[in-house]
């Protein structure tokens, strides 16, 4: 039986409509648009400074310590659950803390704050322009207070005093190089007389 011509028609019509159908169930969804928190830096990198790295490091530093006197040799090192769990906690407070560091938008200090010791540092003005400018430096500096913290982290969970000993020198490296940079580049160390 012959089929007319608009049905022949009709069934070509619908067929590519199902054809396309198909395409387009199968093209895959656009990719969403990555979520960017709003970041809201309300602490100056002096405050973070002063009052989260600074304390942080200490307790790092201060939980495996050799200290010799007339008294003599006194060592401390973490002992028990609660002063390993203080030593984890500067090393988190540190890893996130140089995280902090590098949120745009925070700026060194209070407007007008001056240097506390004008001529030996810069003005933070000065500091700010200077890590606007090179933001890949103060990153990687930041990044460098990071791996240190996150190394001496694993120590702490390993339990291993002389571990955290050797990185908390990491540490303190990291934060001289980057104040080395930003805070006082134009500091004069004086050389000490030679012993001949």
């Amino acid at each position: 039986m012959r089929k007319s011509g608009w049905f022949i028609s009709l069934s070509v019509i619908s067929g590519s409509f199902l054809v396309v159908a198909a395409c387009q169930q199968s093209a895959p969804p656009a990719a969403a648009a990555p979520h960017q928190a709003p970041y809201a830096p309300t602490t100056t990198i002096k405050d973070l400074m002063l009052n989260v790295i600074d304390p942080a490091a200490d307790v790092v530093w201060l939980s495996v310590t050799t200290v010799q006197s007339a008294d003599g040799t006194v060592e401390t090192a973490p002992k028990t659950e609660e002063d390993w769990l203080k030593v984890r906690q500067g090393a988190i407070t540190l890893v996130e803390a140089a995280n902090l560091l590098m949120i745009p938008g925070r700026h060194v200090a209070k407007p007008g704050e001056k240097s506390e010791v004008p001529g030996v540092e810069l003005e933070p003005s000065e500091m700010e322009e200077m890590i606007n400018k090179d933001r890949a430096a103060w990153d990687t500096r930041a990044v460098a207070l990071h791996d240190a913290a996150t190394a001496v982290l694993a120590a702490a969970e390993a339990k291993d005093a002389a571990k955290v000993f050797e990185i908390g020198e990491r540490i303190e490296l990291a934060c001289e190089g980057c104040h080395k940079h930003f805070w006082y580049p134009n500091e004069v160390i004086p050389e000490f007389p030679s012993s001949q």
